[in-house]
């Protein structure tokens, strides 16, 4: 009886830290699914791209590639 008592508390634990561990892994997934960066549209040909990519001028307008922010220039 005692060994089934130590055996029961065991698998207890062992199904709390599986249960813990898969919250875990969901939280962690929350959060990168959290970090989503802007998109913004190049001015000169309409593609979408990140925002850390962005390519400025001196009227605020926003381009793909430094290309396409000098023929823009012209």
């Amino acid at each position: 009886m005692k060994y089934l008592i130590w055996l029961v508390i065991a698998l207890a634990v062992v199904v709390w830290l599986q249960r813990a561990r898969k919250y875990r892994h969901a939280y962690a997934r929350k959060q990168k699914k959290e970090q989503v960066e802007a998109m913004l549209q190049c001015a000169q040909c309409g593609m979408y791209f990140p925002a850390s990519e962005s390519v400025s001028n001196h009227a605020g307008a926003v381009f793909c590639s430094a290309e396409h922010l000098r023929r823009a220039s012209f």
